[in-house]
């Protein structure tokens, strides 16, 4: 394993210890853990952009990244379904992909003012 991927897998750690901790039942609007779920994978969409970055195609990179930061949110729901306190959501999956595709144009975006790309 190559050190590029050692901040993606810890932020990714960090999110799997977060759920893997039970919640009580509170009085929250509905859907308003969707900025949290949001929140939470912003980053690790921008640190796997950004570990992919230069292995292949930058098209492929980037659609790459989206795949595996949906996959692991998939992967994230599934396993809630064994904390109690905690729910399997699609629509929690939905809000953490969509906070990883930010982080992935968060990453292509500085990485195109950092790097432009030659002609």
């Amino acid at each position: 394993m190559t050190r590029r991927w050692v901040p993606p897998l810890a932020w990714g750690a960090v999110v799997l210890v977060l759920t893997s901790i039970p919640v009580p039942q509170a009085n929250v609007p509905p859907n308003s853990d969707k900025v949290v779920h949001l929140a939470l994978y912003l980053p690790l969409g921008y640190l796997v952009a950004r570990s992919l970055d230069g292995l292949t195609r930058r098209t492929t990179a980037l659609m790459s990244a989206v795949l595996l930061v949906t996959a692991f949110a998939i992967v994230d729901e599934w396993h809630q379904r064994f904390i109690p306190g905690r729910s399997s959501d699609p629509r929690d999956a939905v809000a953490d992909t969509a906070g990883g595709l930010v982080g992935v144009l968060g990453a292509a975006w500085r990485d195109r003012r950092v790097r432009p790309r030659s002609a």
